[in-house]
């Protein structure tokens, strides 16, 4: 698409309207959105008022969201409804999420009545809930029906849904009895009741099921989209995969954000860097209160450095072996338990995995140190202390790293908030701690 843009930005001088919606047809929407930022504000409104509306839609799908604010407060009313009715009723909410409330009640009275009918209702649910992720493009058949009543129905409502993979066979009062896949409805015969085609045994999730579970239900069955049903077992929609691969990448991105403490919520560069200065600001605030916790430690033991200088060459060694440790520890289980490899009743396997594995690395990371002071301070004494503290401190950073997100999970917190710098920051004073201690006991006393 990018090579072609050059002549596309000329076409549109010349207002070559035909020969432009004629080329772009080629093109898949997404790779058309792709390169919107490389028109100008007057290129972008001219093109898309261009556009067939079906394809508009498409394309305004895939765009980033501020770019669809754009469009949507420079498009005349007309092309705006009708761009907007076209839209999937999932990403059209979406977007009116993001939309302030009172603009939105201007918006949905101008749709088509079944559309601001379908608008209100997903606009009900939560965002990050299963409700708020369906779309309510599916296809239902009553149980009584025969296969060709259901092929006629496909050939009715298909031309307008994007996604077609089953047709969902209902009771009177709509609760979902079975689902016939594709190749199942057009492999039957026309005569054969669609319930000795369906099947009864399927997943499905709830309106209220968070986002995040939704997304591991889809990795655990390995569908590509599922029925949402609600406490009556009425289906009120379906999730497609598509949405599902987003949610994945958000929750993701979160949970990166989270555990570095980076101050970023959203998209990186459309955050308002006030915002985001802000937020690290209060983390560091307290990393720094929490540093002054190290501080006072160094300055109780005073008098071990003083007398043993050689003592202050492997603290920042131990702290930030230790620090990594923990931090290489939580990272794990954190992600674990997002994607739900770990559960909360893993705890003990947990921590008996990484306390072996603390040992294993401490002996390693234990045994170099040592020899480094044996060689260059030629201290037997001193390589043993540093040794069996660095042991220590890192078998305590790898056991805590692994405790503190399974009990923060448990406390209903969101594990990635145990940020990296924050589990650095206790293990540095506990490195101090255990230094201090083995040290007071090995080499003060001799």
């Amino acid at each position: 698409m990018r090579i072609i843009l050059p002549e596309i930005k000329e076409l549109l001088g010349t207002k070559q309207q035909r020969i432009i919606r004629r080329v772009l047809s080629y093109f898949e929407p997404a790779d058309i959105a792709e390169v919107w930022s490389d028109f100008t504000p007057e290129e972008r409104l001219k093109l898309f008022n261009i556009l067939d509306v079906k394809l508009a839609a498409d394309i305004f799908e895939f765009l980033e969201e501020d770019q669809m604010i754009e469009l949507l407060e420079n498009l005349p009313a007309r092309r705006k409804i009708a761009v907007l009715n076209e839209m999937s009723p999932d990403d059209r909410t979406d977007l009116f999420a993001a939309l302030p409330a009172g603009e939105v009640e201007k918006i949905i009275p101008l749709l088509d009545l079944d559309e601001q009918n379908r608008a209100r209702e997903l606009l009900a649910y939560k965002a990050n809930t299963a409700g708020g992720l369906m779309t309510t493009d599916y296809i239902t058949v009553p149980e009584t029906a025969n296969i060709a009543d259901a092929l006629r129905e496909l050939r009715t409502k298909g031309r307008d849904i994007d996604f077609i993979q089953n047709i969902y066979v209902v009771d009177k009062v709509h609760r979902l009895q079975g689902i016939i896949p594709l190749k199942n409805l057009l492999t039957a015969t026309p005569r054969q009741r669609v319930e000795r085609v369906m099947d009864g045994h399927f997943p499905s999730v709830g309106l209220e099921m968070d986002q995040e579970d939704v997304a591991h239900m889809f990795g655990k069955y390995d569908v590509i989209s599922l029925p949402v049903l609600d406490k009556l077992g009425r289906i009120r929609g379906i999730i497609t995969v598509d949405d599902v691969i987003d949610v994945i990448k958000e929750e993701a991105s979160e949970d990166i954000y989270r555990f570095s403490a980076s101050g970023v919520v959203d998209e990186y560069l459309s955050e308002n860097p006030l915002i985001i200065a802000r937020k690290r600001g209060m983390w560091l605030l307290v990393l720094a209160l929490a540093g002054f916790v190290s501080g006072a430690v160094l300055e109780h033991y005073s008098f071990l450095l003083s007398s043993i200088v050689t003592l202050s060459f492997f603290i920042p060694i131990l702290m930030n072996t230790s620090g990594s440790a923990g931090t290489q520890a939580a990272t794990v289980v954190v992600r674990g338990l997002a994607i739900g490899d770990i559960k909360l009743r893993d705890i003990w396997r947990v921590v008996r995995k990484e306390f072996l594995i603390g040992i294993m690395v401490g002996i390693l990371a234990g045994g170099v140190t040592a020899l480094r002071a044996i060689v260059m301070q030629g201290d037997m004494m001193l390589g043993l202390t540093v040794a069996t503290a660095m042991i220590i401190a890192i078998v305590f950073a790898t056991s805590l790293g692994g405790l503190l997100p399974i009990i923060f999970k448990s406390l209903k917190v969101d594990p990635a908030l145990m940020s990296g710098p924050l589990i650095t920051t206790i293990l540095d004073t506990a490195a101090l701690l255990i230094y201090f201690n083995i040290t007071f006991l090995l080499l003060w006393r001799r």
